[in-house]
């Protein structure tokens, strides 16, 4: 795995800390990652530089978007909902 090119990126969703290096990643990572991994175990991947990035497709991310107990989203969905978001429809 490669390092970062900017040390202070989130090595899961590419937020970029504002202080120093990734002075706040603990909280950060807890709360919007922890389903992921632990960040016990996280953190020494991020500081090192050989934390797993998780790369999918888009018919797994699809899956993401699946409301509880309601159907996945079709990619012709994704597409057509990115569309109309990029023009600013609802």
């Amino acid at each position: 795995m490669q390092k970062p090119t900017v040390p202070n990126i989130c090595t899961e969703c590419d937020h970029q800390f504002k202080g120093n290096g990734f002075d706040g990643i603990d909280a950060h990572w807890r709360a919007k990652h922890e389903h992921v991994m632990p960040y016990s175990e996280a953190w020494p991947l991020i500081r090192s530089g050989t934390y797993p990035r998780r790369k999918g497709s888009i018919e797994a991310f699809s899956g993401c978007l699946e409301t509880k107990g309601g159907p996945r989203l079709t990619i012709e969905e994704i597409n057509d909902i990115t569309a109309r978001a990029w023009a600013g429809e609802r």
